[in-house]
């Protein structure tokens, strides 16, 4: 307690103080912890938010962890559950704190408690939900793809009946009320829940109750096969203009929904994976992989980039006669390195962000490679001419021989560089997308190497012709 007789609460923030006050926090409730006062810990979180249990989760040594999980009530454990991370996760996975675990998660819905288990490890996630009402479906979905459509659904979907009514759909919905958080369209299924069309919102509020639902029903159904990739899924849901998703079985039959949030995540996940392989890392690479992992997923990478670098490298050897001949030409190198690989990584990333919402040869890519071609020609000028004009103060304090050609030589080619690699940029995510690879690869060893490569080429051809 505070010198007013009430305990401090949790701080947010990043700050020194809240930390220093939040670890003093957690001493005193360790406190009362090991002094076996129950209620008076329960009081005290008892108005906190789940994030700043968790918070105190976190700070808190795991024995004391344990034993707070099992004196909390179980709605306001399986908030903190539905917020905890892998590594508290490994904290508190140990045996006596497995039957809390199972209690909690067998109070949940299976919408509920399989984004829980599939953040856990795996076994451990299946021997909690021994016992669960529906543990055969979430076993299932447990060993389904993360990538795939069925991984992102929920298995809760409104549906009509085709040989039902408008009335039965609206009491249907009315009787749901408090789990629909959005209802863009009902999907109508037969007996065997295949699906046969669907009904949109308007259509059931502007017929009446006796109206038969195959009579104002679409055919046209927009779903998606359960092992769909998350990807073409979001393309579809973008290209379609929709909120949601149907996802089916083999059979046709309706199984689950992918709703507007879940068609946020794989959009966040999309963008997070392009970003981590445009770094040259696994997306599947987390912070708690091991030195043998690391290696096994980032080596490959390395390997492959040293593979462009030899190639550039034998590409200046090549040269050998022109660098005996001026020596000042190898000062160069990096620039012209430096500038065709920011060049190339800033055109594939604009043609990696315009594939996301499904641009094909056949749509954008002629105009976006024309404007990437444009703006080019005019960035390759102004830093080319940056380049001759540096080269030409340096003459007022070092002699350069033929000063005048060495910056001609530096304008002309630093903007067939830019050009070129801005063409790599923007042409390899297109051709990559049009061989069914990731696009996203393409600033790895695909553009870097082009770009060395080609960069150094024109350099020196260059100038041979003006120069030497």
């Amino acid at each position: 307690m505070n010198e007013t007789g009430v305990f401090p609460g949790w701080m947010s923030g990043d700050s020194e103080e809240a930390a220093l006050a939040n670890k003093a926090v957690t001493r005193r409730i360790e406190k009362l912890i090991k002094a076996e006062e129950q209620r008076k810990v329960l009081a005290i979180i008892r108005h906190w938010s789940p994030s700043d249990i968790l918070s105190l989760f976190v700070q808190m040594r795991s024995r004391y962890a344990r034993r707070l999980l099992e004196w909390m009530p179980d709605e306001a454990g399986i908030k903190v559950l539905a917020e905890l991370d892998p590594r508290l996760h490994a904290v508190l996975a140990e045996e006596e704190t497995r039957s809390t675990f199972r209690k909690l998660i067998e109070g949940m819905e299976p919408d509920e408690a399989f984004p829980i288990l599939d953040e856990l490890p795996h076994d451990f996630a299946l021997e909690i939900l021994a016992g669960h009402p529906h543990e055969a479906a979430l076993r299932a979905a447990l060993d389904i793809d993360e990538d795939h459509a069925a991984a992102h659904m929920k298995r809760g979907v409104m549906t009509a009946r085709i040989d039902g009514t408008v009335g039965d759909v609206i009491a249907e919905i009315r009787a749901n009320a408090r789990d629909i958080e959005r209802l863009e369209r009902v999907y109508v299924v037969d007996e065997h829940r295949r699906v046969r069309g669907e009904v949109r919102r308007r259509d059931l509020l502007m017929h009446a109750d006796d109206t038969c639902v195959a009579d104002i029903m679409g055919g046209d159904a927009v779903v998606v096969a359960a092992d769909a990739d998350q990807e073409d899924v979001l393309q579809l849901a973008r290209e379609r203009r929709i909120q949601s998703i149907g996802v089916v079985d083999a059979q046709g039959r309706l199984v689950g929904l992918i709703t507007q949030d879940e068609l946020r995540q794989i959009a966040s996940e999309e963008v997070e994976e392009d970003i981590l392989l445009m770094g040259g890392v696994h997306p599947d690479a987390t912070e708690f992989d091991g030195p043998l992992k690391i290696v096994a997923r980032r080596l490959p990478w390395i390997l492959g980039g040293l593979v462009g670098a030899s190639i550039a490298a034998s590409v200046i050897g090549s040269y050998e006669e022109a660098l005996t001949q001026a020596a000042i030409l190898a000062s160069f190198i990096p620039v012209v390195m430096a500038t065709a690989g920011n060049v190339g990584i800033q055109a594939s990333t604009m043609s990696i962000q315009a594939l996301g919402p499904g641009v094909t040869w056949r749509g954008d890519f002629l105009p976006r490679l024309g404007r990437e071609l444009l703006a080019s020609l005019v960035n390759g000028a102004v830093v080319g001419s940056a380049v001759a004009l540096l080269v030409l103060l340096a003459t007022r304090f070092v002699e350069i021989e033929n000063a005048a050609n060495l910056s001609l030589t530096c304008l002309i080619s630093m903007t067939l560089v830019t050009i070129i690699a801005a063409s790599f940029g923007a042409l390899i995510p297109f051709a990559l997308k049009a061989l069914k690879l990731d696009p996203a690869v393409a600033t790895g060893i695909f553009i870097t190497t082009a770009n060395d490569v080609f960069g150094v080429l024109i350099f020196f051809t260059v100038a041979s012709i003006l120069y030497l």
